[in-house]
């Protein structure tokens, strides 16, 4: 097995697992990856900010990242996220803007879904 087909397989087996994508068929869970990008961020960098607007869905494929809600003046750490949790699904079926502000807390590398895909 080669290192693709081992990361292809555990993508295929997180999406699977997730409540958002369980009901793909294998054929349509195998093109969706297809269309996943990876990129990796610094410490630090802000993934996605409370209020933008949602336009792609994120797997983290390693690292770690803060999920942070913005209450009146204060941001509130409300989750740490690591290896294979996700985040930004709601962007693909809605409109609404981001409902939390998420940071690298160490280099990570994530997979990317855009809404247009």
């Amino acid at each position: 097995m080669t290192d693709h087909d081992s990361i292809f397989g555990r993508l295929r087996s997180v999406l699977q697992g997730t409540y958002f994508f369980q009901s793909l068929k294998m054929a349509e869970l195998d093109e969706l990856i297809g269309h996943l990008r990876m990129i990796r961020v610094q410490p630090g960098y802000q993934i996605i900010k409370q209020g933008d607007p949602g336009d792609s869905f994120y797997l983290i494929a390693s690292g770690k990242v803060s999920v942070h809600v913005k209450k009146g003046f204060r941001s509130v750490k409300v989750a740490e996220l690591k290896r294979d949790d996700f985040f930004g699904e709601m962007a693909l079926i809605s409109n609404e803007p981001r409902s939390a502000t998420i940071t690298a807390e160490e280099v990570s590398e994530l997979f990317v879904l855009q809404k247009s895909d």
